[in-house]
């Protein structure tokens, strides 16, 4: 009985492992391709804050501006992040 339960057991790993790697990978690529996108437009952002004056740059510091744009990018992280793993589990999910 123990090898019949571990020869069963063997069979089941394979496809669960295939099924948890694929996923896996998946949410890996999306991340990667996230933090690209992300870093691209907050380089822009960056670069177009350099041609303005310092007085305006001070002025949008003290109204918040900088913990805004910090917001805003967590909160498309966050969600790439949570809609990564909620296509993950669906993967993992089927039959």
């Amino acid at each position: 009985m123990g090898t019949g339960f571990l020869a069963a057991l063997a069979t089941l790993a394979g496809p669960i492992a295939a099924r948890v790697l694929m996923a896996l990978g998946m949410s890996v690529v999306t991340i990667g391709g996230v933090t690209v996108a992300l870093s691209s437009v907050k380089g822009s952002i960056i670069g177009n804050l350099g041609g303005a004056p310092y007085a305006a740059l001070q002025l949008a510091g003290l109204m918040g501006c900088w913990e805004g744009l910090g917001l805003i990018f967590g909160a498309m992280t966050f969600t790439v992040s949570f809609w990564s793993l909620t296509q993950a589990t669906s993967i993992l999910g089927k039959a």
